[in-house]
């Protein structure tokens, strides 16, 4: 693997970096999109070049260094960061006693990584918020994990077999290699979710065993219970972020069931409930239409006006003449 162009985090790619023969000058570039750490050298000149890019909410790093060197990655706490060597690695961490490894693995959230990655071949790292992993645990779920999210050694099952892992970044590395312009934001966002899924299945953790199981809830289930709860609060200025709470889903699990269930959005859900109250409301209440209004959710009688045409093909204030006699 060559390496692909660096890129500005959206996918937009840039000149490729200058060489280096400054380690804190490579550290940086990758500590920057990715998790703390320092560089010890052991043998040899550096020489090394980073290459960076963005895919949403994740960083992509390829970086070499041209010499030996020992890798100390700090605790990574809130970020998750993925290491995948091109090359023998010599790795220790805890519950991995000096091994040397080939295939991908997560440093560890509470302890120190060491690693001597090989001087010319490198490595690749992802990286990312702890909380976007989990969010899309969720997803895969249908459900929040029983556990917290913790990655385990190499050594412990997976959900899915480490050829998932191994395919994925290649396909991501080989769709920035080959683009020609900045890649779209669907591409960046089929391209995230697809290393995010490969990194729950490829990757040991502590809830790799509910991977297994499959989803809890079925869709319709999370989305008939997320429909009563915005029937129930339809005249509250909530957020799909209130909804996802509610739910206990994260913001983007719930828009994915809303897709594949509905074909929609919970947004225009909520706004479907709010217009049929407001119709019910505009012919059988003895109220005026602002007052109608703002009792079902709607803040901006403009706003109100125009979506209500499109729905029924008149003004509110046309309803309302045509309102039963009391």
């Amino acid at each position: 693997m060559t390496g692909f162009p660096p890129s500005s985090g959206d996918g937009t790619l840039l000149a490729p970096s200058p060489r280096s023969t400054r380690l804190t000058d490579l550290r940086d570039r990758v500590q920057d999109v990715t998790v703390v750490h320092e560089i010890e050298p052991r043998r040899g000149r550096p020489d090394g070049t980073v290459a960076v890019a963005g895919l949403g909410a994740l960083n992509l790093v390829v970086v070499r260094y041209g010499a030996q060197v020992t890798v100390d990655a700090f605790p990574t706490r809130n970020r998750f960061a993925l290491t995948v060597p091109l090359g023998p690695m010599w790795v220790s961490a805890p519950e991995v006693a000096g091994e040397v490894l080939t295939s991908g693995f997560a440093l560890a959230g509470d302890a120190h990584t060491v690693m001597r990655p090989d001087p010319h071949a490198g490595a690749l790292v992802l990286s990312t918020r702890m909380s976007r992993v989990e969010e899309h645990l969720g997803t895969l779920l249908g459900r929040p994990p029983r556990t917290a999210l913790r990655f385990l050694p190499p050594n412990a099952p997976a959900a899915g077999p480490a050829a998932l892992l191994d395919s994925a970044w290649r396909a991501a590395c080989l769709a920035l290699a080959d683009a020609r312009a900045p890649l779209g934001p669907a591409v960046l966002r089929a391209l995230e979710d697809q290393l995010l899924t490969a990194v729950l299945l490829g990757l040991p953790h502590t809830s790799s065993a509910e991977l297994l199981d499959g989803p809890a809830d079925e869709p319709a289930d999370v989305v008939e219970r997320a429909r009563a709860w915005l029937e129930e609060h339809h005249a509250e200025p909530v957020t799909v972020a209130d909804l996802a709470r509610a739910s206990g889903l994260g913001p983007r699990q719930l828009q994915a069931h809303f897709r594949r269930r509905l074909g929609t959005t919970p947004t225009a859900v909520l706004r479907d409930i709010r217009l049929g109250r407001a119709h019910r409301a505009l012919l059988g209440a003895d109220r005026t239409v602002a007052e109608i209004a703002h009792s079902c959710g709607f803040t901006h009688l403009s706003r109100f006006a125009q979506e209500y045409r499109a729905r029924y093909g008149e003004l509110p204030s046309e309803t309302a003449h045509r309102r039963r006699p009391v």
